[in-house]
Formats: structure tokens, sequence, C-alpha cells
């Protein structure tokens, strides 16, 4: 009799458990938040920010980037990573895959990127700290041709 109702116990232990340890992996997903499907990217470092929802890193859980199929870091503790995007331009694929703490992927999110070269704003067109002494240089010029221009008049015949 002991032996029946403790296969019994486990038997309804096991049926209570497993299906809320399978369904908690089996909900949980993970979604690239930053940057959006179809956006342009710069052909450089930059930052993806995704969304995890049914499982939390803390409890073990990791995510990893892809780009094109080429891996990056493995992420444990941050919903925000940095990827490298190289040369050349064009389409890149970036996916998410969400890893369960025995390191199965449970998960993931794929989308396409526009990579392209982007003109940094540090740079300004006009330069100030060369405005001042080029316009001297032309002043100096301009008032150096016209003193010349004094100068060599033509002499007419008396």
């Amino acid at each position: 009799m002991f032996k029946w109702s403790l296969r019994g116990l486990l038997i309804l232990l096991f049926i209570g458990i497993v299906p809320a340890i399978v369904s908690a992996q089996s909900n949980a997903s993970i979604k690239i938040v930053k940057p959006g499907d179809r956006r342009n990217v710069e052909t450089a470092q930059i930052n993806v920010t995704v969304e995890i929802t049914g499982a939390s890193l803390s409890d073990g859980y990791s995510w990893q980037m892809f780009v094109d199929g080429e891996p990056q870091a493995v992420v444990r503790d941050s919903l925000t990573a940095p990827i490298m995007v190289g040369e050349p331009s064009g389409p890149r694929r970036l996916k998410a895959v969400l890893y369960d703490p025995q390191g199965n992927a449970i998960a993931s999110h794929e989308i396409l990127v526009m990579a392209a070269p982007v003109e940094k704003d540090n740079e300004p067109v006009f330069n100030r700290e060369w405005f001042a002494p080029l316009m001297a240089v032309f002043t100096i010029i301009i008032i150096g041709l016209l003193v010349l221009s004094l100068r060599l008049r033509p002499r007419t015949a008396t």
C-alpha cells in the first residue's frame, strides 16, 4: 500500500511540475527591439536591444546575436549588446537566439537591416579655426593687387 501511494504521489508530482517547466520554456520568446526591421544601420559597432518574455536572465538564461550567421558574444546579464556590422554595405540578417540554462536554443527572432556608411556630424564643413587666417591672406592678396594695379598704370604719350 505504501509503495502504491508513493508511486501515486510521484506521478501527481511529475504531472504537476513537468508541464510547468515545459510550458515555461515553450512560452519564452525573444524579440529584437532596436534596431527595427528594415532600418538603416551604420557599418560599424552598433548596440542591439532585445526584449525577452517568459524567461529571465537572472534564472540562467542567455542570448546571442548572429550577423549573417556569424556568432557574436553571448550575453548573460543585459538586454543590450554591442555587435559589429562590418563592410561591405548592403542587407544584413540579424538573429537573436535565446538559450535556456542548459544551453539549448528555445527561441529566436530574425530581422533584416541595411548596413551603410554614415557620415559623422562631428566634422563640420565650415572650419572656424581656418577661416580667420584664410580671410587675412585673401585680404592681403586683394590689397596687393589693387596697389600693384595703381602703380602699373599705363603711361600716356604726351
